[in-house]
């Protein structure tokens, strides 16, 4: 049972909508694209993965849970855990393809593709730093139970040159047949442990908000207005409280929403009245007043020169 569902990464709502306000032209916007792309296809085999463990039958009373990010003795972000009554299952999934070679010293992953040579951090060691710091969370709710971890690569379109030394390595559906040669002895109320780890989850905040600081590009190269939620237009048009988007007709009350969070992402988290106005094209400051102040955490500053402290999540 799919009890965490499957979420879009923030950075990678980050990067779609960098692209989309950044000149097709410009210098770093292939960059862009390249880690764009990384981002689609981990998430894909994510999902891909996720669909397969809810299509197939798994042990009585097992739950999944998709990207669990838990401060423990250390911090862990773990792509996708099963939890059943006899124990837990941490799933590291890599949407590889070419050859892939895993070594211990050091410890890494190493992928040769189209004469190209590639290195990444080693999952074996990721399953690793996860274990440790889920075993610590638990014990300090005084639940004990096995904890074993396994790579998933979500599709068979890879080479393995050398297999990974210390934990399995399955490729899609493969996961299945493992799952249910796990030991079956009963020791945790499994939907309560699942639900615990959600509770003190915490979503992952990209550390390198706003990404023209991050990716070292002046801001105002940043294409200002709102987008239509619709057909992705921008800008769209101000009316009297509501937005009107003159390609496809759309009208909407809300749709300056995204493009705050746009604004915190990607240009700065904290925006003055003037600024909004200049970047949702606004009629007038004292609009751009009234929307900040119903979608800023706080402000701070006197009335000449105050600054919105903007959210991720509106």
């Amino acid at each position: 049972m799919l009890l965490k569902p499957y979420k879009t990464s923030d950075y990678k709502i980050a990067l779609e909508s960098f692209l989309k306000r950044l000149n097709p032209g410009h210098e770093k916007a292939f960059k862009i694209e390249e880690e764009l792309s990384l981002q689609e296809a981990g998430e894909n085999g994510e999902k891909h993965l996720l669909t397969i463990l809810t299509e197939n039958q798994l042990p009585k009373n097992t739950y999944i849970l998709h990207n669990i990010s838990i401060k423990s003795i250390i911090t862990i972000q773990i792509d996708i855990i099963l939890i059943s009554p006899s124990w837990c299952l941490i799933l590291e999934v890599k949407n590889l393809n070419g050859e892939l070679t895993f070594t211990n010293n050091p410890p890494q992953l190493i992928c040769v593709k189209e004469d190209k040579k590639l290195s990444y951090r080693s999952p074996e060691a990721q399953i690793d730093q996860y274990i440790l710091g889920l075993t610590t969370f638990l014990e300090q709710h005084q639940i004990k139970v096995p904890i074993y971890g396994a790579i998933v690569l979500p599709y068979n379109n890879a080479i393995i040159d050398k297999p990974p030394s210390k934990y399995p390595l399955f490729m899609g559906r493969g996961i299945i047949q493992y799952i249910w040669s796990l030991p079956k002895k009963e020791v945790i109320p499994s939907k309560q442990v699942g639900e615990l780890l959600i509770q003190y989850s915490k979503e992952r905040i990209w550390d390198h908000f706003p990404l023209t600081q991050y990716y070292s590009i002046n801001p105002q190269e940043i294409r200002t207005g709102v987008e239509c939620p619709n057909c992705g237009t921008i800008p769209m048009k101000r009316l009297k409280r509501t937005w009107h988007c003159e390609k496809c007709n759309t009208r909407s009350m809300y749709a300056h929403e995204k493009a705050l969070r746009d604004y915190y992402m990607l240009i700065n988290k904290t925006i003055s009245p003037s600024e909004a106005m200049n970047y949702l094209r606004l009629r007038n400051r004292f609009e751009a007043t009234r929307i900040l102040k119903a979608n800023s955490k706080s402000r701070t500053g006197n009335t000449t020169a105050c600054k919105y402290e903007l959210s991720i999540n509106g």
